[in-house]
C-alpha cells in the first residue's frame, strides 16, 4: 500500500479530465477529487500507486545531483534575506550629538522629579516629565528652545574642528 502519494498524484493527474461545466463554482474542487479516489477499486488504486512510485523514483533521481544553494548565494533580489549591514563604530573622538530641548529640560528637571515622587519607575518619571514640558508657557519653552539652538551650533563647531582634523 502507498503511503499516501496515489493520491497526490491522482489529485495532480485527474482534475484536467474532469469537465468545466460539471465544475461549479461553489463545488470544492480537492472535496470532489477526495469523493472520487475513495469511490476506485483496488486496481485502479494500485495504478495509482505505481504511478506515485514512479514519480517517487523521478523525484529521488533527480534530487541525486541537487545541490542546495549556499547562504553566501544571494541571486534573488526579493529581500527575504538580506544580511543587516555591520554597524559603523563611532569615533570616541566624534564630538557629542547636540540635544533638543526636551532632552535638556528632562536632564534638568528629572532629578527634581524623582525627589518629588520617588515611587515612579524610569518610564513613568519619562511620561512625567513629557506631560510637563508640553504644558510649559510660552517663555519657559523659548528659554529650552534657544538652549538647544545654542547645543546645536556647539555641535556643529565641533564637527567643523573634528572634520578638519581628520
Amino acid at each position: 500500500m502507498s503511503d499516501g502519494n496515489a493520491y497526490r498524484v491522482h489529485h495532480r493527474d485527474v482534475p484536467q479530465s474532469i469537465p468545466a461545466s460539471y465544475i461549479q463554482p461553489t463545488h470544492n474542487l480537492a472535496k470532489l477529487l477526495s469523493a472520487e479516489f475513495k469511490e476506485i477499486d483496488a486496481d485502479e488504486k494500485a495504478e495509482w500507486d505505481v504511478k506515485a512510485d514512479a514519480d517517487k523514483q523521478r523525484y529521488l533521481a533527480a534530487m541525486e545531483d541537487y545541490v542546495p544553494p549556499s547562504d553566501s548565494d544571494s541571486d534573488s533580489d526579493d529581500g527575504a534575506k538580506k544580511k543587516k549591514k555591520k554597524k559603523k563604530k563611532k569615533d570616541p573622538n566624534a564630538p557629542k550629538r547636540n540635544q533638543s530641548a526636551f532632552f535638556l529640560y528632562s536632564n534638568a528637571t528629572r532629578a527634581d522629579i524623582k525627589a518629588a515622587q520617588p515611587d515612579l519607575a524610569f518610564g513613568e518619571i519619562a511620561k512625567v516629565i513629557s506631560v510637563n514640558f508640553k504644558a510649559l508657557p510660552a517663555e519657559e519653552r523659548a528659554y529650552w528652545d534657544e538652549k538647544a539652538a545654542a547645543d546645536k551650533e556647539r555641535y556643529q563647531r565641533e564637527m567643523a574642528a573634528y572634520r578638519d582634523e581628520a
